[in-house]
């Protein structure tokens, strides 16, 4: 019989094989596989915890515990239920046949008098149709098969703990009080309905930051994966979507993540939700392009003195920026900059090509000032039924910005290529249509329509081109 239990990895849980192998000899225990301190005095724990709950303790007996694999370097609070296990079968005095020999997982703490605590990270392991045995617990959340032992002695029979919906975990926040012209409105459901990378841009003042900060209530409920992901990043203690807004003098490292021993950056912790760069152009280079890679794969991966680690990255990218040092000018509108117009330029130069090429969409805030008339809640509402749409009458589970070129070709009847300006990218041709996509979902409309396309134009092309060009208007 196979006998595992779990170790934290960075954020993450690792499955572990616990083998047991008695040799003739003085009764002392010794482990292998690069195990730590606590991992060690557990054997004292359970030497007294076995002759409290009426068990043996081996005696001339040598026991070697061997924790595969035997590269990662182990440390555990909910080792010990599973190191009694494996020694109790081992010396015969518990019999596992009530769980039918499937593969059994143990997680706990087991204390001097053998009862056992349930650590209070286990809601982030990645059980899903194994058998978890674990401590003291009432119900779970988990459509899984998890079972409760009190103490040592009720290891062999197991109480069965009755599944819950996990989704009664999440939490959606509190939805503010606040109202959006109408074209800041359309911005922010076409933005949610799709999560595109969005960038504004604009003169200080003129509500970037608000608008941006308020998309979070937007955002749909994750997925239970990625909610599963979000639990071990943040130790359980998630309740909905991530809300990472790093200041603009953020290290590349504590970004991108890093170190010996690799640990997240904000990257990683965004995971699954929205991240918010203010004042984007004020950010290191690194930080910017680190962005590349997660933005295309949805991970990132970093590479430190011989470890390689890939973490979890795909979110929400939300960025605002002046387009000038002194914050006032707008395009197309009455200069009042009082800087050159070359330092106006260098501070664009910021903003590299490829990296723009990865926002979905951008606009200026001179576009979305009016009278505020659509509510957040409105919104919201308005957002949920084009995500259902997408999920249920189109049976899409991707979001629209995830969608590659050829599947968006797919859903078009004619070539679009008049519409797009000369030497367009294909990124910006994807752009396009993940845009007329998210439109067209909140019109329920199963096919990309030309309209769609044409309304998509400005914030998906059309912007990308004004702001790449320079032009600055007077």
């Amino acid at each position: 019989m196979r006998f595992f239990s779990f170790v934290k990895e960075g954020f993450f849980f690792t499955p572990v094989e616990i083998q047991v192998s008695l040799l003739p000899g003085l009764p002392e225990v010794k482990f292998t596989g690069l195990v730590d301190l606590a991992i060690k005095e557990s054997a004292i724990r359970l030497k007294s915890a076995f002759r409290k709950q009426g068990f043996h303790w081996p005696q001339k007996q040598q026991m070697i515990i061997n924790l595969s694999p035997a590269y990662i370097k182990k440390s555990s609070s909910g080792m010990d239920l599973a190191l009694a296990a494996a020694l109790l079968w081992k010396t015969g005095q518990v019999d596992f046949f009530h769980y039918n020999n499937s593969l059994l997982y143990f997680y706990g703490e087991v204390d001097l008098n053998g009862k056992v605590w349930t650590p209070e990270d286990w809601k982030c392991l990645p059980i899903q149709d194994k058998i978890l045995i674990i401590g003291d617990l009432k119900e779970i959340n988990y459509k899984q098969k998890v079972y409760s032992a009190l103490n040592l002695k009720e290891l062999f029979v197991g109480r069965p703990i009755p599944a819950e919906d996990w989704t009664r975990q999440l939490k959606a926040p509190e939805i503010p009080d606040i109202s959006f012209s109408l074209p800041a409105a359309e911005l922010l459901k076409v933005t949610a309905a799709g999560e595109h990378p969005l960038l504004l841009c604009g003169s200080a003042g003129s509500g970037k930051t608000t608008l941006a900060e308020n998309l979070y209530y937007l955002l749909s409920a994750p997925e239970k994966k990625t909610f599963e992901e979000l639990k071990q990043i943040s130790n359980s203690s998630q309740k909905w979507r991530s809300f990472i807004n790093p200041h603009h003098t953020t290290t590349p490292l504590s970004m991108i993540g890093g170190g010996s021993p690799l640990f997240l950056g904000e990257i990683s912790k965004a995971h699954g939700g929205l991240l918010f760069l203010d004042e984007y152009l004020e950010f290191h280079p690194k930080v910017q392009e680190a962005l590349r890679e997660p933005l295309e794969k949805g991970e990132i991966r970093l590479v430190r003195k011989g470890q390689c680690k890939t973490f979890p990255a795909r979110f929400l990218l939300t960025a605002t920026s002046n387009l000038c040092p002194c914050g006032d000018y707008e395009p197309n509108m009455p200069v009042r900059c009082s800087y050159s117009l070359r330092r106006c330029q260098s501070y664009l130069d910021r903003l590299s090509g490829p990296m723009m090429d990865r926002f979905d969409l951008l606009a200026f805030s001179k576009d979305w000032r009016g009278k505020k008339t659509v509510s957040l809640k409105k919104l919201h509402g308005e957002v949920e039924k084009a995500s259902y749409f997408r999920r249920d009458k189109r049976g899409q589970q991707q979001l629209n910005s995830q969608l590659e070129l050829w599947q968006l070709e797919s859903m078009i009847g004619k070539d679009i290529t008049c519409l797009l300006p000369k030497n367009s990218s294909q990124r910006r041709k994807r752009a396009l249509l993940r845009v007329a996509r998210s439109l067209s979902d909140l019109k329920q409309e199963m096919e990309i329509s030309l309209a769609s396309i044409e309304q998509a134009l400005p914030f998906a092309v059309k912007n990308f081109f004004f702001l790449k060009n320079r032009i600055l208007a007077g």
